[in-house]
């Protein structure tokens, strides 16, 4: 069995990670893209910024159970750790923008658990196809025994098996509008 110590060490790497492949892919991804479609698509006007939360259920004064939200920085983060992932959004042009998709990978280190939107999408087979997790199956080769391994099984998608959470946009992101999609998942 891991000592405290190690998984407090594994923990604190899972989100330190996380926290630094957001950070990694939105400078590598935003710089290179935006200066070359901004003046062509209005959508290069959305801004978003990420942030991974740790969510802590802590009792008040008077002894009530009250949730409070922490920057992984100022707690300990270890394995079961609730986490909740905000993407904030910005229209910072002066039209309105149609068309906005977001893709958000679920990191390895976290397993899903829930989105706050109901009009966002999950992917169980790496952003390939995405849907409501209550419509989408999982195909998988067996290997439990014998007489069994090699078969394929299909079965109903769990939060477990996501692995990226999309939300597109119906309505347009009107001028200087803003607000936030969320998803949530626990480090494993």
């Amino acid at each position: 069995m891991a000592s405290k110590w190690t998984i407090w060490i594994e923990a604190a790497l899972v989100v330190g990670v996380l926290t630094a492949g957001m950070a990694t892919a939105k400078a590598a991804h935003a710089a290179p893209l935006q200066a070359a479609i901004q003046a062509a698509d209005p959508r290069a006007n959305v801004k978003i910024e990420s942030e991974v939360l740790v969510e802590r259920t802590e009792q008040n004064n008077a002894g009530q159970a009250v949730t409070k939200l922490y920057s992984p920085s100022e707690v300990k983060v270890v394995p079961g750790d609730k986490l909740v992932f905000v993407n904030s959004y910005r229209n910072t042009g002066a039209t309105d923008v149609t068309g906005f998709v977001v893709n958000n990978p679920v990191h390895s280190a976290v397993a899903f658990s829930g989105v706050r939107e109901d009009w966002a999408m999950v992917s169980v087979d790496g952003g390939k196809n995405f849907g409501k997790l209550g419509e989408l199956t999982i195909t998988e080769t067996t290997d439990d025994s014998a007489e069994a391994k090699g078969a394929t099984i299909t079965r109903a998608a769990q939060p477990g098996d996501v692995t990226h959470v999309r939300w597109a946009f119906d309505k347009a992101i009107a001028a200087r509008a803003s607000g936030e999609l969320r998803f949530s998942g626990a480090v494993k």
